[in-house]
């Protein structure tokens, strides 16, 4: 099934829309305006792993509580097997991301892809060579990211 880009952004929008509604009920206040940031207005900054660049659009992954950020990983890049405390929903925006559950399969997963990385299970991630991956990435609680280390 091929998807269009702009139906994937539009889908991406409600995604966005439904995370910033949700944490504004949270709060008991409504959404008093619409937030709207064209690309070239986003701001990016280093992530929280080599190659990795984050754009904040709601919450803070760094504090706590739900988030969702948008994320760019450098063509290529390939984190070692590592694991997170919190569940990940990530949906593919552009490139290749590359997710491999330990002992598992490696799947390149394209635009309007979907995975699920599950709280506390072990896999490797990254973007294949080629482009630059970028994707929203939303969870429920501070993001982290735990390395496995080799048995020496």
């Amino acid at each position: 099934m091929k998807i269009d880009l702009r139906t994937l952004a539009v889908a991406c929008a409600c995604v966005l829309g439904l995370g910033a509604f949700a944490g504004a009920g949270k709060a008991g206040k409504a959404t008093q305006k619409d937030v709207v940031w064209p690309a070239e207005a986003i701001a990016w900054v280093d992530g929280p792993a080599p190659g990795a660049h984050t754009a904040k659009l709601w919450g803070d992954m760094a504090k706590g509580g739900s988030y969702g950020v948008l994320i760019k990983f450098d063509a290529g890049i390939m984190h070692p097997l590592h694991w997170h405390t919190q569940s990940l929903k990530i949906v593919v925006i552009s490139g290749t991301f590359v997710h491999q559950p330990e002992g598992g399969t490696e799947t390149r997963l394209g635009p309007g892809s979907y995975v699920l990385q599950v709280g506390g299970a072990k896999h490797t991630s990254g973007c294949a060579a080629g482009a630059e991956c970028q994707f929203l990435m939303t969870s429920s609680d501070k993001f982290d990211m735990k390395n496995v280390e080799k048995a020496k």
